[in-house]
């Protein structure tokens, strides 16, 4: 009767000891490419990169580009005032002939 009892123990703690191991090593292995991932990007930071210094200048640009579209979006919004709907066209349209 206790073989039944301590046989399943020991398979769930071995089970249980065996895959905190597996979860170990996978986070271990993922923690460890992110590291080297931050690093190489950090050195190409220190080395200066083209690519990395070339970022102000094109988010500079962005923005310009963003500042114009509101602008013409405004203009549009004002000129859209003036218009008249279809229904109010053809009426002034009979109203001129008549």
């Amino acid at each position: 009767m206790w073989f039944q009892t301590v046989v399943p123990a020991l398979s769930a703690l071995f089970g249980g000891f065996v895959g905190g191991w597996v979860v170990a090593f996978r986070l271990g292995r993922w923690r460890q490419r992110v590291e080297d991932h931050l690093e190489s990007i950090e050195s190409r930071l220190r080395k200066g990169d083209p690519l990395v210094d070339s970022v102000p200048v094109l988010s500079t640009r962005v923005q310009l580009i963003l500042e114009e579209l509101r602008i013409i979006k405004s203009e549009m919004r004002k000129d859209r005032e003036r218009f008249v709907s279809h229904e109010e066209c053809d009426r002034r349209h009979l109203d001129a002939h008549a």
